[in-house]
């Protein structure tokens, strides 16, 4: 790994993945975990569901990895076009056009670099199969992101959004994979979701909620060295594991929470 690749996936770890830990707050604001009993089965059952990820994942790394992609396009895409209001097949277009981002253009973009990454997270053959299917979709995907971008331009509330992933899409022919990825999902994703939640958060109740939130956060850390510690392997390919592989398993949950639970009640 380069230096710019550390500093990438340092990135993930340390400004990334504290995102999630907002997911107390937004079970409170759902009325869950008020209680002690609550609070334990909330932290048991979301615990559960990355464990989960994780043992499925090392039984059967091609369905895995292809299913993170899948999961993980969809919860970004709709994270990127929150703010504007579901209004049917307009929506839908613009959803697919910024889910497509980090599963599928990225990947196809620097093919040389993601396939060495695919093939740590999975093995050869699968990271062979989930790039012979994704460069077969990425014409398809990029007519439709011109289709969305010209359709902004008529109807201006999508301009903003198709400007931006176009944006990203061309930042991903300049710099490395792992940093256009960190770079996204650190200062837009995550910076997006921590300032959606701490808007509808109550003042008084912000100083409380901050101390949570680190607290999962250290956590979380602590969880991922753990795994770092017990992966075989030189330590790039660990680490790569650790963050990739750490960061499926804790998508899982916060998307079932977030985009299944939160968003259709209107918390978020």
């Amino acid at each position: 790994m380069t230096t710019l690749d550390i500093f990438a996936l340092a990135l993930i770890v340390f400004l990334g993945i504290p995102h999630g830990s907002l997911d107390g707050v937004i079970a409170r604001r759902l009325g869950w975990s008020k209680t002690l009993t609550e609070q334990i089965s909330f932290n048991v059952i979301y615990l559960s569901i990355a464990i989960l990820v994780v043992i499925v994942w090392f039984y059967m790394p091609l369905i895995s990895l292809s299913i993170f992609l899948v999961i993980s396009g969809i919860h970004f895409g709709m994270s990127d076009i929150s703010k504007i209001q579901n209004t049917g097949s307009s929506y839908y277009f613009s959803l697919i056009s910024h889910a497509g981002l980090i599963p599928i253009a990225l990947p196809v973009i620097q093919k040389d670099y993601v396939i060495e990454v695919f093939t740590i997270l999975s093995n050869s053959t699968a990271s062979k199969m989930i790039f012979s299917t994704l460069e077969i979709i990425y014409p398809l995907y990029l007519v439709i992101v011109s289709a969305y971008f010209f359709y902004s331009i008529y109807n201006k509330r999508w301009l903003f959004n198709s400007v931006s992933l176009i944006t990203l899409i061309l930042l991903a022919f300049l710099i490395p994979p792992l940093l256009t990825f960190a770079l996204y999902f650190c200062f837009w994703h995550s910076r997006g979701h921590m300032l959606r939640i701490w808007q509808r958060v109550k003042i008084n109740e912000r100083r409380s909620y901050i101390l949570e939130t680190v607290g999962y956060t250290i956590f979380t850390w602590f969880i991922l060295a753990s795994g770092l510690w017990l992966l075989d392997g030189s330590l790039n390919e660990s680490i790569i594991r650790m963050v990739f592989i750490g960061l499926a398993a804790l998508t899982v949950p916060h998307m079932i929470l977030v985009d299944f639970w939160a968003n259709r009640r209107k918390v978020l």
